[in-house]
């Protein structure tokens, strides 16, 4: 039970978030109320439950509140506790399973796919690879038809396609002149997409369109995904010092393409509020030098090398050879991907990608949780 004064310390909040007509629009269930204009010292002139089990509150203007007991559940974790509460989206966030990390024995002991037509048919079945796609930054759907259009279709299903400089779509085929690696045969660490951006895409679609060999021994390409919250946890958990370094450095990501230059600021590891590993970002293929410190340089270098070492690790990646009608979609500021290197004069290889704002998803999720899909 909050002592008096706490409850006086509290008033503020709830004149804030008064529920009423005059403060909140009916419709648009938006904010009227001017918070800037409120009295910071404000105590309410009366309290009491009433039949209907909720909290009024008469105000010194002879404003009154009424709040329901769900709200006030809610919203009493983060008023009551001397902590920030900011990570956690009290609306939804209840709703919401806990993400799980995993290693290749994880993943592989629950694959996360659904079939193309469980996908399309119900809501059952977007809220199952959602939901997927959120616990573990990756999931497959298997048997979509090989058509470049239908990666398109498949973010209609929950979103937009989030278009940007390589277009609304981009194809991953080896071409004669490539103007980036992707677009050869050769191996491909692992890595996010672009990190030199002001914000990295969060969702990334491929989806195999083409996938034949003109040997039977002839390696495809394989892709290989890792869950960077794994690797960041691990390193939190067995080499601090790493973990501390490549979550306070900022590396800067850069690229030319298209005749423009891209740059930004990011480290490896990205911390939320409350400390917790919130994003991934690495590509060594556009890491610019490192601008540090002297006394930076050679402890930065060691704690990627444990990091690159870990993403490696055979027991960390799952590997498997993407064919024609698959189509992964996983979180880009998580799990970092790349692929095998293969012939590209024997073997026929062709992905078309995209990318999605990942909030879009969720919110999709979450309106599916709600309705009690």
């Amino acid at each position: 039970r909050p002592s008096r004064r706490a409850s006086f310390r509290f008033s503020l909040q709830l004149r804030d978030n008064c529920k009423c007509g005059s403060c909140l629009h009916p419709e648009t269930r938006q904010k009227l109320l001017d918070t800037g204009s409120l009295d910071v010292n404000i105590r309410p002139s009366a309290m009491q439950v009433n039949e209907e089990g909720r909290l009024e509150v008469l105000w010194p203007d002879g404003h009154r509140s009424v709040f329901d007991a769900s709200w006030l559940y809610r919203y009493g974790q983060s008023f009551m506790h001397d902590t920030f509460e900011g990570q956690l989206d009290v609306e939804t966030g209840g709703l919401r399973p806990p993400v799980e990390t995993w290693d290749r024995t994880r993943i592989w002991k629950h694959f996360p796919e659904i079939a193309y037509e469980e996908f399309q048919s119900s809501e059952e079945g977007l809220k199952r690879w959602l939901e997927l796609v959120y616990k573990y930054g990756f999931a497959v759907i298997r048997g979509v038809p090989t058509e470049k259009e239908k990666v398109v279709e498949v973010v209609h299903r929950f979103a937009y396609v989030k278009e940007t400089s390589y277009g609304v779509t981009f194809d991953v085929v080896s071409e004669p002149e490539p103007d980036h690696l992707a677009f050869t045969g050769r191996y491909l660490e692992h890595h996010t997409d672009m990190n030199y951006r002001e914000k990295s895409p969060g969702l990334q679609l491929l989806h195999c369109i083409q996938a034949k060999s003109s040997g039977a021994d002839e390696s495809m390409g394989k892709s290989f995904f890792v869950d960077g919250f794994y690797v960041a946890q691990w390193l939190e958990e067995h080499e601090p010092t790493a973990f501390h370094i490549l979550s306070s450095t900022p590396i800067r990501f850069q690229i030319k393409s298209g005749g423009k230059r891209y740059s930004n600021l990011w480290p490896v590891i990205l911390l939320d509020n409350q400390g917790n590993v919130s994003e991934i970002h690495y590509n060594n293929r556009t890491m610019g030098p490192l601008q540090a410190p002297g006394h930076i340089i050679i402890p930065f270098y060691h704690a990627l090398k444990l990091f690159v070492s870990k993403l490696r690790d055979q027991q960390t990646e799952l590997v498997f050879q993407m064919l024609p009608g698959d189509l992964v979609a996983f979180n880009n500021r998580r799990v970092l991907h790349g692929r095998t290197s293969f012939d590209p004069t024997k073997v026929t290889r062709h992905l078309v990608g995209c990318y999605v704002d990942i909030d879009e998803a969720f919110s999709v999720y979450d309106s599916l949780l709600a309705k009690g899909v």
